[in-house]
């Protein structure tokens, strides 16, 4: 294939993929080519539809052989709605001939592409910022349990040196514990991780199907616990990632379960409440509850407001229900008093009103 028939090919490519709409106009005003991005972007199929119409069916206002851009110029589709563009002029030259090459951007399209970029990097620093806080804060609570298995270590080779038994099994017991501690640390951060990098996987859920997959997922904590759980939901589908959705329901009930009044099972109450448009799914408990003034703080990452000796845990679980509901675009919070419980609301649009 010769050199030229290369170029030719190259530029076919070009002007047939690029995601710009490029018409070629001869020196007469006459539409003699427009790439498909273009056709599309007019409202126009085959080529044959758009060739041999004046350039000015689809731009009354411009210029083109002034050259230069045309800035605040309307388009003007098949079915004479007009909107906002952008084009460029370029001259060129085929076979002698001068030609036009206006490359024509959608505005509309362009500002909600651009939208949506903006919006999507403003997640992403989001997520980092959280996750930086996150493993900040993990690598100071990491260094409690190794603390101790260094200091343990220590003693008991002391302890094994002197043949001292109890002190031994003492060392060992510590040592193990901050070991176990240490593990469920790093696996809770790379839960964390997952949740905030891992790509949502949309899709709509019937949500009293999704509550139960949640539900059977800590059937055995309730059963150990004689916990009671009494359900009033409305049948009614939403669109999410099935797998965070059931963890943030899941993390919600563990969190009741856990901190339920020393002697008691827990109660809890898992009802949803319609509008038009939207969905609030209500988590109450009978628990130990916490000062309305912290009910910020649970959500933030090992943070924990009970003694660590009573109700052991990481903190990291609610720091997951608050990243999934970010993810999703839904509204978290909750409502406690001390000795009263705890009532989490999650706020998200109901699918019909999304789809």
């Amino acid at each position: 294939m010769s050199e030229a028939a290369t170029a030719d090919d190259w530029r076919r490519l070009v002007f047939d993929e690029t995601v710009a709409g490029l018409v070629l106009v001869d020196q007469r005003g006459v539409i003699i080519g427009a790439n498909p991005c273009a056709r599309r972007m007019f409202g126009y199929g085959a080529a044959a539809e758009v060739i041999g119409l004046p350039f000015a069916r689809l731009l009354p206002q411009a210029s083109p052989w002034s050259g230069g851009s045309g800035l605040g110029l309307e388009g003007v589709r098949r079915d004479g709605a007009h909107f906002p563009v952008d084009a460029r002029f370029s001259a060129i030259a085929r076979d002698g001939e001068s030609l036009i090459l206006a490359t024509i951007v959608d505005l509309c399209e362009a500002s909600a592409e651009g939208a949506a970029l903006i919006a999507h990097a403003e997640e992403l620093e989001r997520l980092n910022e959280r996750l930086a806080r996150f493993a900040f804060v993990a690598s100071q609570d990491l260094q409690e349990p190794l603390r101790k298995i260094a200091d343990f270590g220590a003693l008991m080779e002391q302890a094994i040196s002197r043949g001292a038994q109890e002190e031994i099994v003492h060392a060992n017991s510590v040592m193990r514990f901050s070991a176990l501690r240490a593990r469920a640390l790093v696996q809770d951060i790379l839960s964390f991780s997952r949740i905030v990098n891992d790509e949502l996987e949309l899709a709509a859920l019937d949500l009293r199907e999704a509550i139960a997959l949640a539900l059977a997922a800590v059937s055995p904590t309730i059963a150990e616990t004689s916990a009671r759980v009494e359900i009033d939901l409305p049948d009614v589908s939403i669109t999410a990632d099935a797998t965070q959705f059931q963890r943030l329901v899941q993390n919600i009930l563990a969190n009741a379960i856990k901190y339920r009044k020393p002697g008691q099972p827990a109660a809890i109450d898992i009802r949803g409440f319609c509008d038009e448009s939207s969905l609030c799914l209500a988590i109450a408990d009978d628990g130990i509850g916490f000062e309305a003034q912290y009910a910020q703080k649970i959500f933030e990452p090992l943070k924990q407001l009970h003694s660590k000796v009573d109700y052991p845990g990481s903190g990291v679980g609610l720091a997951i229900c608050k990243a999934i509901a970010d993810r999703h675009g839904w509204r978290l919070s909750v409502e406690a008093a001390p000795g009263v419980g705890a009532t989490f609301f999650i706020v998200l649009p109901l699918r019909e009103a999304s789809a």
